[in-house]
């Protein structure tokens, strides 16, 4: 199963903006029932988001996210089928958007506007929306059918083996076909050897062109280096109005949304860096098949593109827990490659070397990221109470039911079916935990990028 990251980005006319904030706040207020983009009736999607960038050097921009399977034509004769009108309307706000009772010109229109990723991560890859839901819907049914059975026998007097053989039966005489028919793989031998071929050969030819351009390189260390010594860097932090409005959308459901818009720092060597940088982070992604990027398991999807002419870089990301925790992730798994893309933007923490410092400057790196945080007017998700890593055991429950598996094995999908939840629970609770010592600090040194009760 393919899945495509779509943005679709269009200036906004300014005559029209609050007509256009209006029909969001309504599409807010009911995602799944308002008039103008049911979001639950389009059957290929798994996330979309509505933001606003409002950088008072350029016009506004209409920011429109959509993660979901196959290609964009038939995502997009889907949205058009089952949402046309109001996606006419929200168009009808922006400039360029010539409003036609035809729906091939609405589709040319938002195909015209889309900004493809310079680099993404999907976190559960092959996996189908509608599956996600299938598999889900089944975890539950065998949960429930085991509740009700160790109502009767204690859990004891079964092994993993003969609770497995309750489990088939149940699933045979119970479960609709379409809940435990076999998936097909999440990834065919091409899919997984040619990723891996590409991110080979680039940093076989970089190392290569490194070594035939020893000199040149060492001349462009040198320049980046001493922009570095130079650069200045963020010392405001966030107010804490603007925290307050930005939290009043987060920590709803499982997973939350993360915005950011940067501007990128004047000069074609900075954008070059950053293109080349973005392109080796997305040869990694592509081969980080197995829920996690750089080690962190909680990234639905995630993605960069340049944006207005060069100028700024925006980044989107799904993911499941608080933004604290997420961004502790960013600054323990993963700073050095972080920063190898944010150092290009301005007032990033002082780096040294594209990839060092930067992002491990724990205060400084969290008001960057809040400062340059933007609210999303709209989010949805298709699968709210599931997070990365239960989405796998969903599919696992239903790959393995029916398969020849070790003792062992049976084990851990006899515990998957039933309690694979707690261990969800229980890290997440130690997240929060250190997220409430490391937020009381930060409110201790006045420079916090939190401003949350964490009673």
């Amino acid at each position: 199963m393919r899945h495509t990251i779509m943005t679709i980005i269009t200036e906004i006319n300014p005559s029209k903006r609050l007509v256009l904030e209006q029909i969001l706040g309504e599409i807010r207020l009911d995602l799944l029932r308002n008039p103008f983009i049911p979001f639950s009736s389009l059957s290929l999607l798994h996330f979309a988001s509505f933001v606003i960038s409002d950088d008072k050097k350029m016009p506004p921009l209409l920011i429109f996210e959509n993660n979901f399977d196959g290609d964009v034509s038939s995502y997009l004769d889907e949205l058009i089928i089952h949402a046309g009108d109001g996606i006419d309307w929200i168009y009808q706000c922006c400039t360029d958007y010539i409003p036609s009772t035809r729906n091939q010109n609405l589709k040319t229109f938002l195909l015209a506007n889309v900004v493809r990723p310079s680099a993404f991560h999907i976190g559960n890859v092959g996996r189908a929306a509608k599956d996600i839901a299938e598999n889900q819907k089944l975890r539950e049914r065998l949960q429930l059918y085991l509740d009700q059975l160790f109502q009767k026998v204690r859990p004891e007097s079964f092994s993993p083996f003969q609770l497995r053989k309750n489990l088939q039966k149940f699933v045979r005489t119970h479960v609709p076909p379409d809940l435990s028919k076999p998936l097909p793989p999440h990834q065919t031998a091409t899919d997984k050897l040619i990723p891996k071929a590409r991110k080979g050969l680039f940093f076989f030819v970089a190392g290569v062109l490194t070594l035939m351009l020893l000199p040149i390189v060492i001349i462009l260390i040198f320049m980046l280096r001493y922009k570095e010594n130079r650069d200045p860097v963020e010392v405001q932090s966030p107010s804490v109005s603007e925290i307050e409005e930005l939290i009043k959308t987060e920590n709803q459901i499982t997973q939350n949304r993360l915005a950011n818009i940067t501007t990128i720092k004047p000069g074609s060597f900075r954008l070059i860096l950053l293109k080349v940088v973005l392109f080796a982070t997305n040869l990694l992604a592509r081969t980080s098949t197995k829920g996690k990027l750089s080690d962190i398991p909680s990234i639905h999807f995630s993605h960069w593109s340049i944006i207005n002419k060069g100028t700024q870089l925006l980044f989107l990301s799904n993911y499941d827990g608080s933004w604290s925790s997420y961004l502790d992730d960013f600054i323990d798994k993963a700073s050095p490659g972080l920063t190898g893309i944010w150092s290009n933007t301005q007032g990033f923490p002082s780096t040294r070397f594209l990839i060092l410092d930067g992002a491990r400057d724990e205060l400084p790196f969290k008001a960057f990221a809040r400062n340059h945080q933007v609210q999303s007017l709209v989010w949805y998700s298709a699968y709210r109470d599931l997070t990365v890593q239960n989405i796998d055991k969903d599919s696992l429950i239903r790959e393995d039911i029916f398969t020849s598996l070790s003792e062992a094995q049976t084990q851990e999908c006899v515990l998957s079916c039933y309690s694979f939840t707690l261990k969800q629970k229980t890290d997440e609770s130690k997240r929060e935990k250190s997220y409430c010592k490391k937020s009381e600090t930060l409110r201790k040194t006045k420079r916090c990028g939190k401003e949350e009760d964490c009673s």
